[in-house]
């Protein structure tokens, strides 16, 4: 079973599709808290949740301190000029995707699958 860590308010929306797709999925709205986990649970990947990108990026960067061998897909709103760059997170969502866009960018992120895709 992969294991995901949502740092973040709107997992509970995309629960049931994550759970169906057989991922295990630790949940917290806390950086800190999200911090904290990913030196207990060593989760696969990052599912951040920001309503800016800025702040997501920003968040990013003391999750990589953390764990920097572990991808982080960022679902944010963008907002300000430039919002798509990406410099600390591996993909950026709009917080407004559909489950399925947001599966597919999970499943293009694993470790696993980039394995088998040579990407």
């Amino acid at each position: 079973m992969v294991h995901l860590l949502w740092i973040g308010k709107g997992s509970s929306r995309f629960a049931p599709d994550l759970t169906r797709d057989g991922y295990d999925v630790t949940t917290t709205e806390n950086l800190d808290e999200g911090v904290r986990l990913l030196r207990t649970e060593f989760p696969e990947l990052i599912l951040l949740e920001k309503d800016a990108c800025l702040q997501g990026e920003l968040a990013a960067v003391r999750l990589k301190s953390a764990a920097p061998k572990v991808p982080i897909l960022l679902l944010c709103d963008p907002r300000e000029p430039n919002a798509t760059q990406v410099f600390f997170v591996n993909l950026i969502l709009s917080s407004a995707a559909s489950p399925d866009v947001v599966l597919r960018a999970i499943s293009s992120l694993l470790p696993s699958h980039r394995e088998k895709t040579g990407t």
